[in-house]
């Protein structure tokens, strides 16, 4: 089966865990990339990307590295903004063929709710199995990303 890590991150949180997943998987990986860049200061970031997602801001995406279409399966993550998943995740899947390939989610959040955005992004992956909640690495409890990760592997591996 040939798989495809898609991901996007603004802090490099996502990006450690897919990489991680990736490898893991002996997948390709992607890194999801807006037109137009993120402010610098943690500050302007929050309120940027909390405006996006309290908007519904669907931004232009660069070009992949990879096509969606050359690969069977497709593992999603994501950052949690405000209780949801993130712009370049919602534009990433108004793709209904990328979509339909994606059979697993992970999540990055710095508080640890996470069950909103999995519920508002779940509802556009109709083929969507595995499921998996990390924390942000500076979460007094995301030593337990690594555990967390080698069960979502085995799960997607086992299927």
């Amino acid at each position: 089966m040939k798989r495809l890590v898609v991901f996007y991150s603004l802090s490099g949180n996502t990006r450690e865990a897919a990489k991680k997943i990736a490898e893991d998987l002996g997948a390709d990986i992607t890194e999801l990339e807006t037109e137009k860049q993120m402010p610098k200061s943690f500050a302007a970031r929050i309120f940027v990307g909390g405006g996006q997602v309290m908007f519904n801001y669907v931004p232009k995406l660069k070009p992949l590295g990879n096509e969606a279409g050359d690969y069977d399966e497709i593992i999603l993550g994501s950052p949690i903004w405000n209780s949801k998943g993130v712009p370049a995740i919602n534009a990433f899947l108004q793709d209904e063929n990328a979509a339909k390939k994606v059979t697993a989610l992970f999540f990055l959040s710095g508080g640890g709710e996470t069950g909103k955005g999995l519920d508002a992004i779940a509802k556009k992956l109709p083929n969507l199995k595995n499921t998996v909640s990390l924390l942000d690495r500076k979460h007094k409890d995301s030593a337990q990303n690594e555990a967390k990760i080698k069960q979502f592997i085995k799960e997607i591996t086992n299927r």
